[in-house]
């Protein structure tokens, strides 16, 4: 194996990054399909913040992910999480790979939460799983509609398409690894690894969800400090950065989709006063609720009732 060429350090790497860089075939900002892994080589380190499906079809590579030697071969699925580190890939001079990319909003958005954490606690111990080449054909095909679509002319369906695309990829990787590990479902968890998703499944239950850290430490019965530990612990975010991520969505979605006035929404989601939830909004979506409304082209009975209220 040739030893990988270095270049400048990358601390993290979303997905709408990795969508601009030179060796990606199709992209759109939550999807990227990478048709040659090869070109990974150029890059020394990188810290992940999308999910990253590799599926090797010849050769083998060496790959170094949070400090951690694995080794995949042909028919192997490698899985790199959201915040990985991938810290080094070396390729055999016969090594081919496909690979699917999807943000980690997507991915929530499509699984369950409870999936999707069980997902992620079984890849921590077992990020290659074996495949036979029936679920080969199958991931293939995935990868060849994914391309298809996103190539595809904007319309006013390419987005549900694509969604539901994600979604059938997703629910066929997780019967895949029930296949090949019919045993995960009894793996032991950890006290710290339960709690985090006790508070995950906690905060996404909730239709309004209280930004405070107290609130979710007082119903796990552990201290603030203690939920803060254990989510950086399993995720690399803070228990707080978990907080905003879900409240910034539905702020998002409610703005975006809902008639409600902004005045409604901001006491819906029991912010104190109008002034606070325009500078939460601005902290953390870039811009006024007024001008994300107007980004989106919301029209209609809302933003009638914003006008009826200033």
């Amino acid at each position: 194996m040739a030893k990988s060429d270095k270049i400048d350090k990358i601390d993290t790497t979303d997905i709408k990054q990795l969508a601009n860089s030179e060796f990606v075939d199709y992209a759109d900002n939550d999807v990227v399909i990478i048709d040659d892994l090869r070109n990974f080589e150029k890059l020394q380190t990188i810290k992940l913040d999308f999910l990253l499906i590799i599926v090797v079809t010849s050769g083998r590579v060496e790959i170094k992910a949070n400090k951690v030697d694995s080794t995949a071969s042909s028919n192997d699925i490698f899985i790199c999480q959201p915040n990985t580190i991938l810290n080094e890939c070396l390729f055999s001079i016969d090594f081919t790979a496909k690979a699917v990319c999807l943000s980690a909003k997507i991915a929530r958005k499509m699984l369950h939460i409870s999936d999707v954490l069980d997902l992620s606690f079984y890849l921590k111990s077992k990020p290659i799983i074996h495949i036979d080449e029936q679920n080969m054909n199958t991931f293939e095909k995935y990868h060849a509609m994914l391309s298809e679509q996103l190539l595809k002319e904007n319309t006013n369906y390419k987005k549900q398409i694509i969604g539901y695309l994600v979604s059938s990829f997703l629910f066929c990787l997780l019967s895949i690894i029930e296949q090949a590990s019919p045993q995960r479902t009894t793996l032991h968890m950890s006290r710290s690894s339960m709690l985090f998703k006790q508070f995950v499944e906690l905060l996404t239950s909730l239709e309004v969800k209280p930004r405070y850290l107290e609130y979710y430490s007082n119903r796990l019965c552990i201290s603030s400090k203690y939920l803060s530990n254990i989510c950086k612990e399993n995720s690399g975010k803070t228990a707080y950065d978990w907080i905003i991520e879900y409240a910034t969505e539905d702020i998002n979605r409610l703005l975006s989709h809902s008639d409600m006035s902004i005045k409604e929404i901001s006491n819906y989601l029991e912010f104190p006063n109008l002034s606070f939830f325009g500078k939460y909004v601005k902290a953390h979506l870039g811009c006024s609720p007024t001008e994300f409304r107007k980004k989106k082209g919301k029209q209609g009975d809302a933003s009638q009732k914003d006008k009826q209220e200033k």
